[in-house]
């Protein structure tokens, strides 16, 4: 039987793409190919023509897999987050290649997301044939890319020479304090440029740049002074 190829074609509902992508975790990498086709059969089955559903995959881990697999399944699904990766499969069609892909292609994941979430991981691993341990160690090691969901605010404060000595430092020192927090709504990065020393001191919120005395009064917004 020839493999299934997952696609942005099918019509995956909620977290139904990651359910299946774990299902399919459970079984031995050399059987992986034969059982995702089979598996993709029996879930069109289910489907009748229209989503893939949660629901479906539950069904078939009840139907089909056995203990100890099963409660294995059942137990990670309850971890799985609210992360849409139906956008990832696409992503992936515009890196073709094999490692030397990875790279731009997690910050393209990372863009999509404002960071780079473990169900995308698991679509990457499956579909670019790349063992998990090797994504976290890219994801982890480097400093561009975020593995945590970023809060309310992401803010990214530059601490270069021009920006330190205009103000930056202090703002840094603000939020640093305010981000410690429990409750704090602040992910904060400090980094050496933002390419825009003529509006120092400059920081980016949510992805838009602000300079000079819009980025105090933006910090102050955001500290609540």
């Amino acid at each position: 039987m020839s493999e299934v190829k997952l696609s942005m074609e099918d019509n995956w509902e909620g977290n139904s793409q990651s359910m299946f992508d774990r299902m399919i975790q459970e079984v031995p990498e050399a059987l992986r190919d034969i059982f995702r086709g089979k598996l993709m059969d029996i879930l069109k089955q289910k489907a009748k023509g229209g989503a893939y559903k949660e629901s479906h995959i539950v069904e078939i881990v009840n139907e089909i897999v056995p203990e100890p697999f099963k409660s294995n399944i059942l137990k990670a699904f309850s971890t799985i987050g609210g992360v849409d990766v139906s956008a990832v499969g696409k992503i992936i069609e515009q890196f073709p290649g094999g490692q030397e892909s990875l790279m731009p292609l997690l910050h393209a994941v990372q863009a999509q997301y404002g960071y780079v979430p473990e169900e995308a991981l698991r679509v990457v691993s499956q579909k670019k044939g790349v063992f998990m341990s090797t994504l976290y160690r890219l994801a982890s090691s480097y400093q561009a890319f975020r593995t945590e969901e970023p809060k309310k605010y992401l803010v990214s404060i530059c601490d270069g020479t021009g920006c330190h000595v205009n103000g930056s430092g202090e703002l840094l020192k603000k939020l640093e304090e305010k981000s410690a927090g429990i409750d704090s709504q602040i992910t904060l990065e400090k980094v050496r440029c933002l390419g825009c020393c003529d509006l120092s001191p400059a920081v980016k919120v949510n992805g838009e740049v602000y300079g000079g005395s819009d980025a105090q009064a933006k910090i102050s917004e955001i500290l609540g002074e």
